[in-house]
């Protein structure tokens, strides 16, 4: 019987690593659903815009759109989306911020849209964005770049304004990490699994700059219950508002996310 026991114990722990090792490999799919574009794919949208490469020091393209003013601005949002999503996407998440007198750039992360390598960690996906918004500063002043993200995207949002100094940070239904998303869905992994942690709530408390979040009532991916907690990392003068009867997709169509817009970018 304890022979039994042993086998059926070392049976199971076997079992538990196949399985840590299959969550360990396979959650960039898992987290980021990467969507691929043919290499032929065109792009209209009804203002002007054009498409720029950025080649990064490690080696990866990140393929942007950048929409910009008829008469040239000076001010910028660098926009991060969700998950399983590209820059090819709807005209009104740029002519939101472009019916402020912001351009808007829009980049898409490996793996994604057009852009090329491969994602691994979380080193790779926010040097990649560092390095898009270095480059940027070449062409806009940094107190005039506003940084946006949105569901995935907030995530990657924060890193970024934690580690620049942009002119503000603008959440759109956040999370307050990957590790607290895992420890809901999969509290039986161990945290050192997670190659892409993403912690909004550390990088919140790094942030000097004005932060506004914007939390949808009726999330049903990012559950509100569980990223109401963030609020606790604001500053003084930043703020936070929930969007009743918004669900998690189409925010940017928010009225009262248009209302509250001229004031939160041109504070």
């Amino acid at each position: 019987m304890k022979k039994f026991s042993v086998q059926l114990l070392g049976g199971l722990f076997c079992i538990y690593l196949m399985v840590c090792g299959y969550f360990y490999f396979v959650q960039t799919e898992l987290i980021f659903r990467p969507v691929k574009l043919p290499s032929n794919t065109s792009y209209s949208y009804p203002f002007p815009f054009e498409e720029r490469i950025f080649e990064t020091p490690s080696g990866a393209s990140i393929h942007a759109i950048h929409a910009f003013q008829f008469d040239s601005s000076n001010k910028l949002v660098l926009f991060f989306h969700g998950n399983a999503s590209t820059n090819k996407t709807s005209a009104l998440k740029f002519q939101l911020f472009l019916d402020e007198g912001f351009d808007v750039l829009y980049p898409d992360y490996r793996g994604f849209g057009l852009s090329s390598g491969d994602l691994n960690n979380e080193k790779d996906l926010i040097e990649d964005m560092q390095f898009v918004y270095s480059e940027m500063l070449n062409e806009y002043e940094e107190d005039s770049v506003f940084v946006v993200g949105y569901s995935l995207g907030t995530g990657i949002a924060a890193q970024v304004a934690a580690k620049e100094n942009p002119r503000g940070l603008m959440l759109w239904t956040p999370y307050t990490s990957i590790l607290d998303m895992k420890n809901q869905n999969y509290p039986f992994l161990p945290d050192f699994l997670v190659r892409y942690p993403l912690r909004t709530d550390i990088a919140l408390s790094q942030i000097e700059e004005p932060i506004t979040i914007f939390f949808a009532e009726h999330d049903r991916v990012l559950p509100i219950e569980r990223s109401l907690s963030l609020k606790k990392y604001l500053k003084p003068g930043d703020r936070s508002y929930i969007l009743e009867g918004q669900g998690h997709l189409g925010v940017y169509r928010n009225q009262r996310v248009k209302e509250l817009l001229p004031d939160i970018l041109n504070k």
